[in-house]
């Protein structure tokens, strides 16, 4: 693959780079950074004007699903769906069927995925099939090709079993990746505790029932030397201030969020709208602000989606049936930099940060650098396009969405990896 991008402004807070300048690459290999007088007649070139280079992006929380609920998403469709987002890498949760604990389903996966335009990569299991109550071979998974250590849609709940999991995880400088829910507190709720889900009738589910776990994890995490620990998907404002602290300690301690926690309220939930039902909930506004707020002085590290796709028939089986979790990789980009770039909340070079290099930081995979003789890994956007989002052009199986017809700037044009281009649909 071999093209030439005319007068592209290239954006790379790691390598220093802010110019628009040409970017030629041959071959899947950036040959040039500069102006290029002349170019061999089968190179493509493409006008560069309104498009924006940066380092590949990469979601480090996804599901596709595979094995077991192949009807919902699997491999080649998240990937595509991925690719159609913007998005260059992923990190795919354990929470399959059977669950991702043993090293040679994870082999498997790795080697149905490794020609994909997306770096498809994969968590594994902390504890045997996500009961909380075997350790899985964290070893042997991580010699597999595990990144993280998760048992995500269920919390590590056993404090022991949370202390030997960053124990072992910690030999090998990998990190702890923890769904925050004390399940006894949240019970069969189904949205956030308070006077909506009173007046609905819906039976809710507390913010202690994440922030507790975050408080006792943060103290394991400081007992345990040279141990790494995530917080998924951020929904209280509490959490933000827990995650805060910690980091004023130096404990080591990353958190992510995702868009529809700092976009959305629990208010979305009237009308039992169940594309706005997830776990954790949606949560009150002043949570959202919180979220807002760390999201501006860096305590949240990464914005992810928690791409979670379910077919239509489960999503209409109403709310109190309904699975949790909505889709997010063709919306992720413009969403963040509508309502965080255009809003002062950071800067598009934070946003660069949350959604590429931090992800990348925390699994210890190595870092993109544009600059020349570096394989070409790199989303182009187009930051001043204006466009609503039309869930019939997603690439996913599954279009559970609470932003379909959303207004949005910036736009995916293409992404580059692998020798390979994906032209965005949306």
């Amino acid at each position: 693959m071999d093209i030439l991008f005319r007068n592209i402004k290239i954006v790379s807070p790691s390598d220093g780079i802010n110019i628009v300048t040409d970017l030629l690459i041959v071959n899947g290999i950036i040959s040039k950074i500069g102006k290029v007088n002349t170019v061999k007649k089968h190179i493509k070139e493409i006008n560069g004007k309104n498009k924006t280079c940066i380092p590949g992006l990469f979601d480090m929380h996804v599901h596709f699903r595979e094995p077991g609920q192949t009807h919902k998403e699997d491999l080649l469709s998240g990937n595509e769906a991925a690719a159609n987002g913007g998005f260059t890498g992923v990190l795919c949760m354990p929470n399959t069927f059977p669950p991702a604990d043993s090293p040679e389903l994870l082999k498997n996966l790795t080697e149905k995925s490794k020609d994909f335009i997306t770096d498809v990569r994969f968590s594994a299991c902390a504890t045997l099939n996500r009961e909380g109550k075997i350790l899985s071979p964290v070893l042997s998974l991580h010699q597999a090709g595990a990144l993280a250590f998760t048992d995500d849609g269920s919390p590590l709940y056993d404090p022991e079993i949370m202390r030997r999991v960053l124990e072992y995880t910690s030999q090998i400088n990998s990190v702890v990746i923890q769904h925050c829910e004390d399940l006894k507190l949240s019970g069969n709720g189904v949205m956030n505790e308070g006077y909506i889900s009173t007046i609905s009738g819906l039976r809710g589910i507390p913010e202690v029932s994440e922030t507790s776990v975050i408080a006792r994890d943060i103290l394991l995490t400081e007992f345990v030397k040279n141990s790494k620990y995530h917080v998924q998907h951020i929904s209280c404002g509490r959490s933000v201030g827990l995650v805060r602290e910690a980091k004023m300690r130096n404990i080591k301690v990353t958190a992510e969020v995702c868009p529809h926690h700092f976009i959305l309220s629990e208010k979305e939930c009237l009308g039992y709208n169940t594309n706005a039902k997830m776990n954790p909930p949606l949560r009150r506004e002043d949570d959202v602000e919180m979220i807002l707020q760390g999201l501006s002085d860096d305590t949240i590290d990464v914005i992810c989606t928690d791409h979670a796709p379910h077919s239509e028939i489960e999503k209409m089986q109403g709310f109190n049936k309904a699975p949790f979790g909505i889709i997010g990789l063709e919306t992720a980009i413009g969403l963040t930099y509508t309502y965080l770039v255009k809003n002062g909340i950071i800067t598009f070079e934070k946003m660069i940060e949350k959604m590429s290099v931090n992800p990348r930081k925390i699994l210890g995979i190595e870092e993109i650098h544009i600059a020349e003789g570096n394989s070409a890994n790199i989303s182009v956007l187009n930051c001043k396009a204006k466009w609503k989002v039309d869930k019939s052009k997603f690439r996913s199986k599954s279009y559970n969405t609470p932003f379909d017809g959303y207004d949005l700037q910036c736009k995916p044009f293409c992404v580059i990896n692998k020798n390979q281009i994906y032209y965005s649909k949306l």
